[in-house]
């Protein structure tokens, strides 16, 4: 119509052109090139200069109606590619949530390479290996799909490192999580994924950085401060087992700094005096447990105070604290059965029985109870009762000992630790005497 319209207005101007010619029959001089010159007609002059116009304009639009054409057949075909995409993710997405890993792979080797490159198939394949489990290939995949993110996207990041880490990559899982912190410096996930890794390659040194960082992104002030003390006292730890002077005495300082934050930390005060006491400051560690006692009124450093003064063979000390702890804190059954075992071994029957006497009935179940009761039988002459009793203590090998119990997750541990070997709680352990 338009080609209809543009021939129509042409025939009517070179029917103006020619009308005006006839009219006005003027000859001009037409320059071509220096030294040329042409006598020819002003309207066929003027009708020649239109026409190259014309013949301009008409060119050029050729040329953009035939790129235009062009672009079109480009967009149709990639959106009939786009639909067939569409179509096989449709259908893989399908396969995977009913599980038939069979045909996604059948279906993944036979579309073509520029669909294996793409996002949502890489995505499908790593499904694909995470479901068969085979950590490496999937990380593999999901490495393969961040490179063509420009940028990356941080979920895929994430993804990529925890891939890592289940393929047993550390070192590249961190690697990412610190990549992450480079576009993020305060993104938790990332420093939590780094703190998972130093832990369990227990990293103390490097965790407790990390670990500031993360008390100052969380929202979560009170726990992570749980977790960066339970991290310091195991550096403390750590560098007090140490061989190095240098290192050992970096520990000690960093336990009695904790104490000064923390001074009701039970495991800080028995770590603190069990080394003193394997250095030879005896006087030191003394003071220590007593300290720890006094504050915390735990009697499990009753017990450590015995096993240090027994070692220095001073017995008499040892009755001297059970006696004047049992004084102050007539109530506490775990003080008393210490002092009923220590007197039991030593042979003071007359005070192990007024301790016995004063217990509540159901303490006096324990074993080494019972069986300082039938030495009390046998004193009054009931032999064969006092025979039957030691019986049937001496078939538990642990008569002497005390149940100890997490107070976190309720797990029965066989000594007393300031870490439960359970769940890894701090100062939980404690005597069960329910």
């Amino acid at each position: 119509m338009v080609s209809k319209i543009f021939f129509i207005l042409l025939i009517i101007l070179l029917s103006m052109v020619g009308f005006a010619a006839y009219q006005n029959p003027q000859v001009v001089d037409f320059t071509l090139i220096r030294g040329t010159t042409f006598h020819v007609s002003l309207t066929v002059l003027v009708l020649f200069a239109f026409c190259l116009g014309a013949l301009i304009v008409l060119v050029v639009s050729i040329i953009r109606d035939t790129k235009r054409s062009f672009r079109l057949r480009g967009e149709r075909k990639a959106q009939k590619k786009e639909m067939e995409k569409i179509s096989a993710y449709a259908v893989m997405l399908e396969q995977l949530m009913w599980g038939n890993v069979k045909d996604i792979e059948n279906r993944l080797v036979s579309i073509s390479k520029d669909f294996n490159e793409d996002g949502r198939f890489l995505r499908v394949k790593a499904e694909l290996y995470k479901r068969k489990k085979m950590w490496t290939e999937a990380y593999q995949v999901i490495s393969q799909l961040r490179l063509t993110q420009d940028p990356p996207k941080i979920s895929t990041m994430m993804e990529e490192a925890r891939l890592a880490k289940e393929a047993g990559l550390t070192d590249k899982a961190r690697a990412v999580y610190e990549e992450i912190l480079l576009l993020n410096a305060t993104y938790l996930p990332a420093l939590e994924g780094i703190r998972e890794i130093l832990e369990s390659e227990e990293k103390w040194e490097e965790i407790i950085p990390v670990q500031e960082r993360i008390l100052k992104a969380t929202s979560k002030k009170a726990d992570e401060k749980r977790r960066l003390l339970h991290y310091r006292v195991k550096l403390a730890r750590r560098l007090m087992e140490a061989d190095e002077p240098e290192r050992t005495l970096k520990g000690v300082e960093l336990a009695r700094s904790l104490l000064k934050k923390d001074p009701e930390n039970r495991g800080l005060y028995a770590l603190l005096g069990e080394y003193l006491w394997k250095a030879g400051k005896i006087k030191e560690a003394i003071k220590v447990w007593e300290k720890a006692y006094t504050k915390t009124k735990d009697s499990h450093f009753l017990a450590l105070l015995e096993s240090l003064f027994k070692d220095e063979g001073k017995h008499e000390e040892i009755f001297k604290r059970y006696g004047k702890a049992i004084r102050e804190n007539p109530g506490n059954v775990v003080t008393a059965f210490f002092y009923a075992r220590y007197c039991l071994e030593n042979g003071k029957m007359d005070v192990a029985r007024k301790v016995i006497e004063d217990l509540p009935e159901e303490a006096r179940r324990y074993p080494f109870i019972r069986l300082l009761q039938a030495r009390i039988l046998a004193e009054e002459g009931q032999k064969e009762s006092a025979y039957e009793t030691c019986s049937e203590v001496v078939k538990d090998e642990k008569w002497m000992d005390i149940p100890l119990i997490c107070r976190a997750c309720g797990a029965s541990t066989a000594t007393w630790s300031d870490i439960c070997p359970h769940c890894g709680a701090m100062n939980t352990i404690a005597y069960d005497l329910k």
